[in-house]
């Protein structure tokens, strides 16, 4: 007797199924990120790496323990599932000050280039905490800075005025010690937004955001220390020819020195040829390695909640550091890490 076989039977069409339907594939490069995916895709509009953030330094001058404060943010972000490059800008000033905006820019046309959907600023002499970027993606504003005092003076870094410990509050203007901005922001301006005169200071630059239709916000749950007190160039206009020049012969004299890449304690076992670089050791993996709790004092949307998952599950081992250009124009190129 011979058996016939009978193809299965595919289950009939469902009769409320739309047949016009268009069909959206969309893949992740973590699982914390194919959370963040999910949410976007049902609450907001997509981005193919959501969250992604480029982490620029404007220049390498750094203050003293400033380095290492903001490696271990780039590390504690990169291990709560965030994809992260962290890039140090060419200082492009001839006289102090004067490439400022030029730097910024750069930073600007980097991010969008890379296809980043943040991107965030830090001058060379922060000392966050390891969580203080987490928190300002969590609030998932345009544009939001921590709260920064003066040193000395304790006098609030931006206007008007909050009170720390209260939450979100939208302001005028913040310094730009450290701001995040998500890059669209900059869509509207183009990529040459930052000006270079000394006279354009966050008040300028925040009036023009103001003329584009954005404000800034300011997490005022994320203290954010600085090494010392800005220097206010339009000030120096109220000093002596001789107390002027000394101001910026000073920080010539700091310009010639190579960059501070320290540890804080000198004794770090992240150390490499005296410098301080957790990235190219494997113990660096799991420096940061456990669940962040929710730091903003109200529960971010579920697609915006930090994991614990291991560092190799991120592709951290994937890193990548820069090393000399070998074109000689003194800017840095990517380098794979071997680990």
């Amino acid at each position: 007797m011979t058996l016939q076989t009978i193809p299965a039977q595919p289950p009939p069409p469902d009769p409320a199924a739309d047949p016009y339907k268009l069909v959206s594939i969309l893949t992740s490069a973590s699982p914390e990120e194919a959370k963040r995916l999910q949410w976007r895709s049902q609450n907001e509009w997509n981005h193919q790496r959501p969250d992604s953030v480029y982490l620029a330094a404007i220049g390498n001058h750094w203050a003293p323990g400033s380095w290492q404060k903001v490696v271990d943010m780039f590390m504690y972000t990169t291990q709560h599932g965030f994809n992260v490059w962290f890039q140090e800008m060419q200082d492009r000033c001839n006289d102090p000050y004067d490439a400022l905006g030029t730097m910024r820019n750069e930073a600007l046309i980097e991010a969008t280039n890379f296809g980043f959907e943040w991107l965030c600023m830090v001058d060379t002499d922060i000392l966050p905490e390891p969580d203080t970027l987490v928190r300002l993606l969590q609030w998932d504003m345009p544009i939001v800075a921590p709260f920064v005092s003066e040193p000395g003076s304790g006098r609030p870094l931006h206007g008007p005025t909050r009170q720390p410990g209260t939450g979100l509050k939208s302001v005028r203007w913040a310094v730009l010690s450290m701001l995040l901005f998500r890059t669209s922001v900059f869509h509207a301006t183009g990529p040459k937004f930052w000006s270079d005169a000394i006279g354009a200071d966050e008040g300028f630059h925040f009036k023009l955001l103001w003329y584009y239709g954005h404000r800034p916000y300011l997490d005022t749950n994320a203290l954010l220390p600085v090494f010392k007190a800005p220097i206010y160039p339009l000030s120096n206009n109220r000093l002596s020819y001789e107390e002027r020049q000394a101001t910026w012969k000073g920080k010539w004299e700091k310009l010639k020195l190579p960059p501070d890449r320290r540890a804080m304690d000198g004794y770090s076992k992240f150390i490499t040829n005296g410098e301080y670089m957790p990235f190219l050791h494997p113990e660096g993996g799991t420096m940061f390695n456990t669940p962040n709790p929710n730091p903003n004092g109200a529960a971010p949307a579920p697609g915006y909640q930090v994991g614990n998952g291991s560092a190799s599950q991120f592709g951290y081992s994937n890193l990548v550091t820069s090393v000399a250009d070998p074109s000689g124009d003194g800017g840095t190129k990517l380098a794979p890490v071997s680990h």
